[in-house]
């Protein structure tokens, strides 16, 4: 990294140890500091004597303390005389109790407070109560993302959090989902949010050690990521563990997952049959239907969905380990997670492993080592089935005497357009792919003076990816070179080092300053190395027994990140907060001018509710209002080079190396930068409605763009800052305790999100760039179509029909489809509203949980209509059987949704325009959870502190009129042979002891 502007590994070597060395000697200062007393006691439901864990118990005015264990007991020692104890957990009202002189033993009781304004949200770099929180954040609790079967964050989100949209492309459990925040404010750069795992950049954020997720939306709270937070943050908090005796949880789920086509249907064999039979015998000669389709006898009507899936099992597995005393504490997991994929040949096995540790060496310095690792195996033996399944003709038997046919031998006639039989592929290509994924974190802080303290944060996080593709000579795909052979691996480390000094004091008058001001270094590096060979004999998967190379391929490529950062928040006897924060970041990847960017954020907060005139207000119980102002920025999505003139080294000239010129340099390539404004109000009402309301403006500028250059220039692109995108939207979450007095309760939880963008700048005089069917243009929302118009069926004739825009702007229909008039069709892509629905019941020791996501005023385009439901185009494939309200031209006179059905086609019906577009609207119960704690009494005999049985079910059911198997997609709106989602069943319990 030395060619960079950035400290060299040398020097970040040598401010290391200069770090330790201060910790150290200030370690050893403090090694005569005298020991305060002990406070122990137990914590209970104020309404029904229960024991309470996880209640955070701290000293006023500092970050150390404790959380109860499963008994609901605590101990905290160094308690210096009259401090001040808070005792907070979510959904209770806390207490604050001054620990006197000899009073070594506290006993609280908690009463219900569905406000929960003192339940802490962690931020990434700081963390703050929910009543002092300045910007746009959502915290989701493990509780709330663990009801439904996930294997990544962005599934677990899904509908979680308002203005987050979380599309799937597919329901292969090895691809993880597209996860937007607050619309895409981007181009061609990425859109993904930054992840923050225990505290700073990176990490690995396992589903079974996560403890909280915050979404950080706004300026105010993004800010200190700066340049990396253009498309907003996810905070993942892992699991930790508290004083008291040790908690051991084992945690067991079983489930099966089954097929679900939601509205979709092919043709069986014999609906197909008898629609060609009367389309031979009316379009084509005598004799050629017995050439082109099967007797009714030889139809083997068979269905390659049924062929090409199965019901697939799920397993997870965890088992933990949590407690420690006031001064070490400790969080031991490791957990098993294994799907198979309801399409036959695919799945994945992940375990993983995870300790958390923490030490006070003394009342002032503090240790931490987080540790973390995967390893992840993941197969896809497919082989085309997914494509074969929606497209093979019913008409073909896959089977021949009982074994797997391949239709290239012509042992028998074989209909289908492809002439292929993954059923017989499936017996000899095979692709498996393996993930080894470590991350060590160390973080240690000092307090300098009582208002003072210093911490060092240092991350090491490394991928080692490795994959074997085989394709055996007796398939087909490889028959032509005798079998082929390919290996991929590649390797990553991410460093980083981040060290903050943080402050805080309180003044007289009710007057208090806090903030930090820290350095962060980090360094990224990536290599791959990919060969494949051909000559392979049957079952030998060995690259050097190859008989003939046949290609070549690897890459390295490395970034590094410079920042410098600062926040200042100021509060005024709880009513009046104010939060500022600057940050300065440089990267490797922009050009020599233009390195550093500066990002800076202001919050403002009224809590209303605390003024004299709302004090003691038996309807309004909290009120706060809430602005924000600031720029966040992206570098992510653009090439680790984009700024430099780069040379293409791989050719050769009469058989020496040569080198050619690939890419223009760039000197001024800098950052995309968003200017985002929020606006937002917090409520609770009558002590049982929550209402959170956040209005936000989003203009991103600047935008990383690859130009396109003539070809006469000699490059493809030049990558600039050019074009602008802005989002606007409104969030909305509401909350209810329905019913809370009684032995019966009810919760009830909404959120919604809207969100509207608009490219509002491109580049030059440009209105318009190509972009496929969702071109990118001036004034014109992102992912906006752009096809024919289709304007039906000729009722006379059965011909389709499309707009033709004339010249003096008229409109006609024509069925020429070359003559039809390329447009924008006035509908797009993004969902207009989306969100989740929670609904709580309980009983005693039942709950039953129900959840829903939702998407509204969104358009799709149903790809699979071009192939599947062409009108005999390609006769060869198989038919979508007409939706309710959908018919075919049979004779003149009809009025349909579908034209004459020809072989051949009937006149280009089938290709790209709006006949295809769909509406994206659904309703879908997620996830529906039925839990039952076993009694207390009961569970005592088996010396266990509880037990939990569950059922749940995922995708249940989705109300929706889209035609295709799911509308649940990302953000371009496209849907092709999508592995549909499947609908589990899972049965789980769990003990703690």
């Amino acid at each position: 990294m030395d060619q960079y502007f950035l400290p060299t590994r040398t020097a970040i070597r040598q401010a290391t140890r200069w770090l330790l060395g201060v910790g150290l000697a200030l370690l050893t200062a403090s090694a005569f500091a005298q020991t305060p007393g002990t406070v122990s006691g137990s914590v209970t439901d104020a309404d029904n004597g229960q024991a309470l864990p996880g209640v955070n118990v701290v000293t006023k005015g500092s970050t150390r303390g404790t959380t109860t264990d499963a008994s609901g007991r605590y101990q905290l020692t160094g308690i210096e005389p009259n401090s001040i104890l808070v005792f907070s957990s979510v959904g209770y009202t806390s207490q604050e109790i001054t620990a006197g002189t000899g009073k070594s033993v506290i006993d609280v009781k908690l009463g219900s407070d569905n406000k929960s304004l003192n339940e802490v949200v962690v931020l990434g770099y700081t963390s703050t109560t929910q009543k002092n929180l300045t910007g746009a954040a959502q915290a989701v609790s493990a509780k709330e993302l663990k009801d439904v079967t996930a294997n990544n964050v962005g599934q677990l989100l899904q509908g979680k959090a308002a203005g987050v949209f979380v599309g799937n492309s597919s329901g292969d459990p090895r691809t993880p989902p597209k996860v937007l925040i607050r619309g895409v404010g981007t181009l061609t750069a990425s859109s993904n949010p930054l992840y923050v795992v225990d505290g700073v950049i990176g990490g690995i954020p396992n589903p079974s050690d996560i403890e909280s997720i915050t979404v950080l939306k706004d300026a105010a709270s993004t800010a200190l990521y700066g340049a990396r937070a253009s498309n907003g943050v996810i905070v993942v908090t892992t699991k930790r563990g508290a004083a008291g005796k040790a908690q051991i949880t084992a945690r067991l789920n079983k489930g099966v997952g089954y097929l679900s086509l939601g509205n979709f249907r092919l043709l069986n064999g014999q609906e197909l049959y008898t629609l060609q039979k009367n389309v031979f015998q009316r379009d084509r000669p005598t004799g050629v239907l017995n050439d082109y389709l099967p007797t009714p006898e030889a139809n083997a009507n068979t269905n390659w969905f049924d062929q090409a899936f199965r019901p697939a099992t799920n397993t997870l597995v965890e088992v933990s380990a949590a407690g420690g005393s006031d001064k070490t504490r400790f969080f031991l997991s490791g957990n098993y997670y294994q799907e198979d994929g309801i399409l036959k040949g695919t799945g994945l096995n992940r375990f993983g492993l995870r300790l958390n540790f923490s030490h006070s060496l003394s009342d002032k310095f503090r240790v931490s080592l987080n540790t973390a690792g995967t390893y992840t195996r993941g197969f896809d033996n497919s082989n085309g089935s997914l494509y074969g399944a929606y497209t093979y003709l019913p008409y073909d038997d896959p089977y021949l005497n009982g074994q797997p046919y391949n239709p290239v031998t012509g042992a028998k006639k074989w209909y289908g357009r492809d002439n292929a039989n993954f059923i017989y592929n499936q017996q000899f290509n095979t692709f498996k792919e393996n993930t080894l994924a470590g991350d060590v974190l160390f973080k240690a802080e000092y307090d300098l003076l009582p208002w003072l303290s210093f911490s060092t944060t240092n991350r090491a996080q490394t991928n080692y990816y490795g994959s074997e593709s085989s394709q055996d000579l007796r398939g087909n795909a490889a028959a032509d070179v005798l079998g082929r052979l390919t290996d991929f691996t590649s390797r990553d480390y991410n460093l980083l080092t981040s060290n903050l000094f943080r402050f805080r004091h309180s003044f007289g008058g009710g007057h208090s300053v806090d903030g930090l001001a820290g350095y962060e270094y980090q360094t990224y590096y990536y290599e791959s190395l990919g060969a494949t060979g051909k000559g392979i004999f049957s079952g030998l998967n060995i690259l050097d027994a190859t008989s003939q190379p046949e290609s070549i391929n690897g890459t390295k490529t490395d970034n590094a990140f410079q920042s410098y950062l600062f926040q200042a928040n100021y509060g005024y006897k709880e009513k009046y907060l104010v939060t500022t924060s600057f940050r300065r970041d440089g990267s490797s990847k922009f050009g020599r001018d233009s390195k550093y960017g500066n990002f800076y954020a202001v919050g403002l907060t009224w809590i209303a509710s605390n003024e004299a005139f709302l004090s003691s207000n038996s309807t309004v119980n909290n009120l706060k209002f809430r602005l924000s102002y600031g720029t966040t920025g992206n570098a992510d999505g653009i090439n680790d080079y984009a700024a430099q003139g780069l040379y293409n080294l791989t050719g050769q000239y009469a058989g020496t190396p040569s080198a050619y010129p690939t890419r223009i340099e760039n000197p001024n390539l800098s950052w995309e930068v968003s200017n985002n404004a929020n606006v937002g109000v917090d409520a609770t009402l009558w002590n049982r409605l929550n209402i959170s309301v956040d209005a936000y403006n989003r203009l991103t500028n600047n935008l990383l763009f690859n130009r396109p250059l003539q070809g006469t220039s000699g490059y493809a692109f030049i990558t600039e800052n050019i074009g602008a995108v802005r989002n606007q939207g409104l969030e909305v979450i509401l909350s209810a305790d329905i019913l809370q007095k009684n032995a019966f309760k009810w919760r009830a939880e909404v959120n919604a999100g809207l969100n509207r963008n608009r490219v509002t700048a491109l580049y030059s005089d440009r209105t318009f760039v190509a972009n496929s069917m969702r071109p990118f243009a001036l004034d014109k929302p992102l992912n906006s179509w752009y096809m024919r118009r289709w304007e039906g069926v000729d009722p006379t004739t059965g011909d389709p029909l499309w707009q033709k825009v004339n010249a003096d702007g008229t409109t006609a229909t024509t069925n020429n489809y070359n003559e039809a008039t390329l447009q924008f069709i006035g509908s797009n892509a993004n969902p207009k509203l989306f969100g989740g629905i929670r609904q709580v019941l309980s009983w005693n020791n039942f709950e039953l949980n129900g959840f829903f996501t939702y998407a509204a005023g969104v358009t799709l385009y149903n790809g699979d209509r071009n192939l599947f439901d062409n009108d005999g185009a390609y006769d060869r494939y198989n038919l979508l059987a007409l939706q309710p309200g959908w018919s075919r031209w049979e004779k003149p006179g009809d009025v349909a949704t579908h034209p004459k059905y020809v072989i051949g086609g009937n006149k280009n019906a089938q290709r790209p325009s709006s006949r295809f577009l769909e509406s994206g609207n659904y309703l879908r119960l997620r996830n529906i959870t039925l839990n039952y704690n076993l009694p207390k009494a009961l569970v005592s005999r088996a010396k266990l502190s509880n037990v939990r049985l569950s059922a749940s079910a995922d995708n249940l059911f989705t109300v929706t009129k889209f035609s295709g198997i799911d509308p649940d997609v990302t953000e371009t709106g496209e849907v092709g042979t999508k592995y549909p989602f499947s609908k589990k069943f899972v049965f789980g319990v769990q003990l703690s002891f």
